[in-house]
């Protein structure tokens, strides 16, 4: 089972209809998280089809660049999407943008569940402002005891609706060999290099939304959220690792972009 996909069309389908019964988590937010302050990540933005309804997180790394997951925007022609940036409240962006590109890793799910990563190419430059900024890349391995930071819109309960104001929460680095021995049922799921992992504990974590958003360690961009199961039941959440894709990402920027099947593009 795709979770990633399961998980994005439980999220549009939730977005259409809150007449489920809730299950409820204890303190429910990001789950188990705060309310943002207001301009607390101004690199965050809203992935969002048109007209407006959240699909993805994702970050701002360059004036032209957005970086979410794969997985997020897979099948949808750039005309379809756009971003909305500088408002802890996705529905009153201070500026959106649309897109032009989308370019996948070439190996994407390939194999399953790695190369989880997208750059989004807007089709006018990004304003800079108090609100709005690039967040940095890792230029090191990252080997800390000390709290990253995860924002996100996703769901603050399986079943509730997602919050319009951005929701965050601390979380702490999961060695791959731990995070592997934590999601060992799961058959399909083999961690590498290219995977990042974080964990809380129960009732606190990524839901369904969060997907593609930033994951943060003292003002750097160390991963983007690519996996959860379910949300926030006792497993760590799964990022893809920003370090291990930097080559990818500059290469993507400058123009190399040799991969077949990789960009699809309004021209």
């Amino acid at each position: 089972m795709d979770y990633r996909k399961l998980g994005l069309l439980l999220f549009l389908l939730n977005s259409a209809s809150t007449g489920h019964a809730a299950q409820r988590y204890p303190n429910g937010r990001i789950i188990g998280g705060q309310v943002a302050e207001e301009g607390l990540a101004p690199y965050q933005v809203s992935l969002q089809t048109i007209p407006g309804s959240h699909l993805c997180g994702g970050a701002i790394i360059d004036k032209e660049w957005i970086i979410t997951a794969a997985h997020c925007v897979t099948g949808w022609p750039p005309e379809f999407l756009r971003i909305a940036v500088g408002s802890n409240l996705y529905t009153e962006p201070l500026a959106i943008y649309h897109l032009d590109r989308i370019h996948l890793h070439c190996n994407y799910d390939h194999p399953k569940y790695h190369n989880d990563i997208a750059l989004l190419h807007v089709n006018n430059t990004i304003e800079w402002n108090d609100r709005v900024k690039p967040i940095s890349l890792p230029r090191v391995l990252l080997n800390t005891t000390d709290p990253l930071l995860l924002t996100g819109w996703g769901l603050i309960s399986l079943w509730d609706p997602h919050p319009e104001k951005l929701q965050k929460l601390q979380m702490f680095q999961v060695t791959n060999g731990e995070c592997s021995k934590m999601l060992e049922e799961f058959d399909d799921l083999h961690l590498d290099v290219g995977h990042l992992c974080a964990f809380v504990k129960r009732y606190q974590g990524a839901c369904h939304g969060d997907n593609g958003g930033p994951l943060v360690y003292q003002n750097t961009l160390v991963g983007i959220h690519a996996w959860s199961y379910p949300c926030a039941d006792g497993y760590p959440d799964v990022f893809t690792n920003i370090l291990y894709y930097r080559d990818w990402l500059r290469q993507t920027i400058s123009g190399n972009t040799k991969c077949k099947s990789v960009t699809t593009s309004l021209n």
